[in-house]
């Protein structure tokens, strides 16, 4: 390990590591999530507070579509709710896939992508029909657009991709919905939306509200730093998501739900968030052009860079305790890595590392 990070010690990992493979937030939770879930442990023996509730009508206000007073409790059903919470966006997205999907079936998703729905689809017995990118690492939806025959049921949409950071605007995926049959449902995967400081990105929920068949999926792990407690939700019309409820169960903790209401009432950390991911990203970039190496420019979590060898670069950092992924072993981009964003030294460790590997 080099004496550069052998002593240091970021935020939720041992001495020594910097973890820069798994797209976590590297300034961890609002310091009022920690308080919010300290206190609610004095009375951890109770059920979810009927006040929990407030988690629905923030969200809901967040992005700008109805609330439905019916629920009395947290992940209560209702006919009329817009929003659905679940443990992570990925089981929401697995019951996506089983409401929808049905053997004989086509998914369409982008590669090179975060391909979850796809590998969802293929349990389902449908089958994942995989579109290029262009050739600057952006969806081509025309691509997706011909694509689409009487077999097909879904599309999906990750938007900041991953791992490109590269965006689908507002305009763009509007009009790509407007032309797709009623019957193909578009799921849009922001996971890394809270990131990205391109206002012409695509507001899913915008888009949701104008088309039923559009069906959004958000995380508190990246932009509010909640990882290790798995929440996510979506947001779709009634009759959309009364369809995907059928399919999936179950509700977040009353510790999940308290850390979500807290990180609600924190904004500002989100902002904090994104500054931090914009520093290192930037970092990243100088070191990129100081050394001659291809970037791409991302809206997201991680930035994917040349380096030649990804398999040896990537073994050669994880020596010194960075860790990234190899994203030519990963999703076939040759001789890139995908870098995840870290605190400033983190940040500055990494580079250090990478220019004495490559020098």
């Amino acid at each position: 390990m080099s004496t550069d990070n052998e002593a240091y010690r970021s935020i939720g990992l041992p001495p020594g590591i910097i973890r820069l493979s798994r797209n976590e937030n590297p300034i961890g939770p609002s310091p009022s999530v920690i308080e919010a879930v300290k206190a609610r442990c004095a009375r951890i023996n109770r059920y979810e507070d009927p006040d929990q509730i407030a988690l629905f009508r923030k969200l809901a206000e967040l992005h700008g579509v109805p609330h439905d007073e019916k629920l009395a409790l947290p992940g209560a059903d209702s006919d009329g709710a817009w929003i659905r919470v679940g443990d992570g966006s990925e089981h929401l997205m697995h019951a996506v896939a089983r409401a929808f999907l049905v053997p004989g079936d086509e998914l369409i998703e982008p590669h090179p992508s975060f391909g979850l729905m796809s590998r969802f689809a293929e349990e389902s017995g449908a089958r994942a029909v995989r579109t290029p990118l262009t050739a600057d690492f952006v969806y081509d939806l025309d691509a997706m657009s011909a694509a689409v025959n009487e077999r097909t049921r879904v599309a999906v949409i990750t938007n900041p991709n991953n791992p490109t950071g590269t965006i689908v605007t507002h305009d763009a995926l509007a009009r790509f919905v407007a032309g797709l049959p009623e019957r193909v449902m578009v799921l849009v995967d922001e996971a890394y939306a809270d990131l990205s400081e391109d206002q012409a990105c695509a507001d899913g929920a915008g888009l949701a509200r104008e088309f039923d068949n559009v069906l959004v999926v958000r995380t508190f792990s990246k932009g509010y730093g909640l990882a290790g407690f798995r929440f996510g939700y979506g947001v779709a019309q009634p009759r959309t998501m009364k369809h995907v409820r059928a399919f999936h169960g179950g509700s977040p903790s009353a510790m999940v739900l308290t850390a979500a209401i807290a990180a609600l009432d924190d904004p500002d950390h989100v902002i904090r968030t994104r500054n931090a991911a914009s520093a290192s990203k930037a970092i990243y970039y100088g070191a990129c052009e100081e050394l001659g190496l291809e970037y791409i420019h991302s809206e997201a979590a991680f930035v994917l860079i040349a380096v030649g060898d990804a398999a040896a670069v990537t073994a050669s950092l994880a020596e010194r305790g960075v860790y990234v992924k190899d994203a030519e072993a990963t999703w076939g981009i040759k001789g890139m890595i995908r870098v995840s964003y870290g605190n400033e030294e983190e940040s500055r460790i990494f580079v250090r590392a990478l220019r004495e590997i490559l020098s």
